[in-house]
């Protein structure tokens, strides 16, 4: 399997790490738009695979999509990040053009790939995305609802004092400022709820 991440800062690297430890795919291709950065990246992910384990195979590019053909899975994190005091919908003009231009491109190299949307406003971007390629809805997919979730579940289990394997707890909703709705009548500690 290949995957391509786009976007190699924080949410990128760390996506093409795990993808790469849990020989998820055997191919993971680093796409940015700033010169040498996924380069720098993905080599620097590389040089940790013998001390890893891993056999995954990492390249890094700067704006070269035709190294992304016949990839399986894209995953998009590219878009200007927030900065402080900012909400992910004031993104939406900004990163509404770097999403549908990365997912035409995609498409381009790609043509049956799925997508997974991580770049904010990540409800709004994965429907631009989906609107933007033409793609049946089953293969763009927002990425937003477990991390609401597992964000919840650890406050609960610092509220709580417990490991936070030992909570369950659901956040539903879209991944927002103010419409994020925690499930807290259904969060439980070890089967027992917790509120």
């Amino acid at each position: 399997m290949k995957v391509t991440v786009v976007g190699a800062g924080n949410v990128g690297a760390s996506c093409a790490e795990y993808i790469a430890q849990k020989s998820i795919a055997s191919e993971v291709v680093l796409l940015d738009i700033k010169e040498g950065f996924a380069e720098g990246k993905a080599l620097d992910l590389t040089q940790t695979a013998t001390t890893l384990g891993f056999n995954t195979k990492i390249k890094g590019v700067t704006n070269d999509y035709s190294a992304t053909a016949s990839s399986d899975v894209v995953v998009i994190t590219s878009g200007v990040p927030r900065k402080p005091g900012m909400t992910r919908e004031e993104l939406i003009g900004i990163n509404a053009g770097i999403v549908k231009q990365v997912a035409e491109n995609i498409l381009a190299h790609s043509p049956d790939t799925i997508i997974v949307v991580v770049s904010n406003p990540m409800d709004t971007m994965t429907y631009l995305a989906l609107k933007a390629t033409g793609l049946p809805k089953n293969r763009v997919i927002g990425m937003g609802g477990a991390l609401d979730s597992s964000r919840f579940k650890t406050y609960l289990s610092m509220a709580l004092n417990c490991p936070p394997n030992d909570v369950q707890g659901m956040v539903i909703g879209g991944h927002g400022d103010t419409t994020m709705i925690p499930l807290t009548r259904l969060a439980s500690y070890n089967g027992q709820m917790t509120l």
